[in-house]
């Protein structure tokens, strides 16, 4: 079987044809992706430019890292398996002068099925651990979870619309998402609100694009430095970019501003009923509460595979 296997393989092709060869097979097949590319990797940092307080006249400090991992498995003309991983660390000091260092891991278990020939839906099982220790136990454990449904009307527009819900430590919070991937000419635009938006101008194809970007995320820690409490983080960034293509990978520059971003601890039995993007029903009372509205530099790398 592994001679056959090899003999279909053509004996001049690189190992890294061979590989974009293999990855192409698997999403076009599945009309995975709306756009003409897929991103395999991405590494990301941000630094925000701190503040003095004029009371402590301390410096505030608001750092964070990920990466983000994503390997399809085709298993026929119609179903693919989505795995993958999220590591993020966030770094920050308030006002109060606590200095706070918090992990997360989430890992990515699903499948994306082609309903038909514009249809298609993504089912992803989303568990993560969160922490300021990076330990797998009932304490730091969240399940989470993402229905996306993509409906393509033309070669250059497509029509996105799901749910995305997770076991947040605040409450169970569910966000509907609605969204579009538009490319058309030098335009490209990939909305999925309220979590993300992208809009980018190509200036040179193959080579330098500018854009805007808006990221919006709610979030919570289990925190071992505090005994029964966690730390909730809730943040939104718009900036603006320059991206440079280098082959298959991407670099970008972003710098934007920070808006309600707020990070406050609660007691571990203080908890909403219901949280949505926007609001949360039911009240709490937090230990501490902090706004970190800053100005931000962000950079990124990217492996994206063009399809």
């Amino acid at each position: 079987m592994k001679d056959f296997i090899l003999g279909l393989i053509p004996a001049n092709l690189s190992m890294k044809n061979l590989f974009t060869l293999l990855v192409v097979n698997l999403l076009i097949s599945q009309g995975l992706f709306a756009q003409q590319y897929v991103d395999l990797l991405h590494i990301q940092h941000s630094n925000s430019i701190g503040k003095v307080d004029a009371v402590s006249f301390d410096q505030t400090n608001f750092t964070e890292s990920s990466v983000d991992l994503l390997l399809p498995i085709k298993l026929d003309s119609t179903k693919t398996i989505i795995t993958g991983a999220i590591g993020e660390r966030t770094y920050f000091n308030d006002r109060t002068g606590n200095s706070i260092m918090i992990y997360g891991l989430m890992l990515k278990a699903g499948m994306n099925i082609k309903h038909s020939q514009n249809l298609s839906g993504s089912y992803i099982l989303l568990p993560r651990i969160a922490s300021d220790k990076l330990q797998f136990n009932s304490n730091t454990f969240q399940l989470g979870g993402l229905i996306l449904m993509k409906r393509k009307y033309s070669e250059v527009f497509s029509f996105k619309f799901g749910v995305y819900s997770n076991s947040e430590f605040f409450s169970p919070f569910i966000v509907p998402v609605l969204g579009f991937y538009f490319q058309k000419a030098r335009w490209e635009m990939n909305v999925s609100m309220p979590i993300n938006a992208d809009i980018n101008y190509t200036i040179k194809k193959n080579l330098l694009a500018v854009g805007f970007r808006y990221d919006g995320i709610s979030r919570s820690y289990f925190r071992y430095n505090t005994a029964n409490r966690y730390l909730e983080k809730a943040n939104n960034e718009l900036a603006l970019y320059a991206r440079v293509n280098i082959k298959e990978w991407n670099f970008k520059i972003m710098a934007g501003h920070s808006l309600w971003r707020k990070f406050g601890e609660f007691d571990s039995n203080d908890r909403a009923d219901l949280a949505l993007p926007s609001f949360k029903i039911g009240s709490r009372s937090p230990i501490y509460e902090s706004a970190l509205d800053e100005l931000l530099i962000k950079l990124s790398l990217t492996y994206r595979l063009a399809i």
